[in-house]
């Protein structure tokens, strides 16, 4: 969407980002594009204007991620200026209040997460209480492993929903897992949230058995955590130990295997190597095909003509 006026703009925005003030962050002429995305419990959406401005008051709704794309912006807050460059990303924290202009060819992706929803994920992904605090550092190292993963899965998530190709109901649920288990990690892993562990037994086996029962569901990572009755750290271990990959690397592998299965015992002409892959969250027939070879030692085709 492009727009030429910053109060149409607003409109466009406060779906997923409520009240905020746009102007031309430098003369009068506004010129901006905008792409949107919503998940169940994150909103995304990319940014590119001549020159921009964003203000919005405190508020208590959600944290706001802005990732600088092919130019920097700059964020000011508490009388002082920073400005975020490729490797830095911004963290709008419930609270506080953002402003940001880019005073020339602004470029960059957002993704606001709404906090009942990473608060309820929070306490099962990591069997802990969370609340937010408004200490938490605003500035994101994309160079640091937290900070990586949430770009990767931002990135990730932003990439496919822009692809315009029918997205199967386990990649898009499992896209979101990915995004809200990064940033609830990444929360957990700055020294400013405070959470309370508890001991919980589990078994791996709980675990396995809602995997193979799912293959054709999407499984996530608070819902591994909650029918195992431990933290999704806990868990993961767990797995590692015993097939030397994490929940999410065996389950790609269990659901290649039930591919394999299928298609081996399909008649001709009954289903196509891109129904199967559809049912088992692989979006990209092309990717499948490559990592089912790689894994069977033969194409999908070829083990549906069988």
């Amino acid at each position: 969407m492009f727009f030429n006026d910053p109060e149409e703009f607003e409109e466009f925005l406060f779906p997923i980002a409520g009240d905020v003030l746009i102007r031309p962050a430098v003369g009068k002429v506004f010129n901006a594009k905008i792409s949107m995305e919503r998940l169940q419990s994150v909103g995304l959406f990319t940014v590119s204007a001549n020159s921009f401005r964003a203000i919005k008051e405190p508020q208590q709704d959600f944290f706001g991620l802005t990732f600088p794309l092919s130019s920097p912006f700059t964020i000011a807050a508490s009388e002082k200026k920073q400005i975020f460059e490729s490797s830095l990303a911004h963290m709008l924290v419930p609270g506080h209040e953002f402003n940001l202009s880019a005073k020339r060819n602004g470029h960059f992706l957002v993704s606001n997460f709404f906090v009942d929803p990473i608060k309820e994920y929070s306490n099962k992904l990591l069997q802990s209480d969370f609340q937010v605090l408004s200490s938490i550092n605003p500035d994101i190292s994309l160079f640091t492993q937290p900070g990586s993963a949430l770009l990767r899965a931002t990135v990730k998530a932003w990439s496919t929903l822009n692809k315009k190709i029918p997205i199967s109901t386990i990649t898009l649920k499992e896209l979101e897992d990915d995004l809200l288990a990064s940033f609830a990690l990444y929360l957990n892993n700055d020294s400013s949230v405070k959470h309370y562990r508890h001991d919980a037994p589990y078994t791996l086996n709980r675990a396995e058995e809602y995997i193979n029962e799912n293959l054709q569901n999407p499984i996530t990572r608070d819902q591994l955590a909650e029918v195992s009755n431990c933290s999704i750290r806990m868990l993961s271990r767990a797995f590692e130990k015993k097939y030397e990959c994490g929940p999410m690397g065996f389950i790609r592998q269990r659901r290649l295997d039930s591919a394999y299965l299928e298609l081996l015992r399909s008649e001709k002409g009954s289903t196509t190597v891109l129904q199967v892959a559809f049912n088992y969250g692989f979006s990209h027939v092309g990717k499948f095909a490559i990592e089912y070879k790689k894994v069977f030692g033969e194409s999908p085709s070829t083990t549906l003509t069988k």
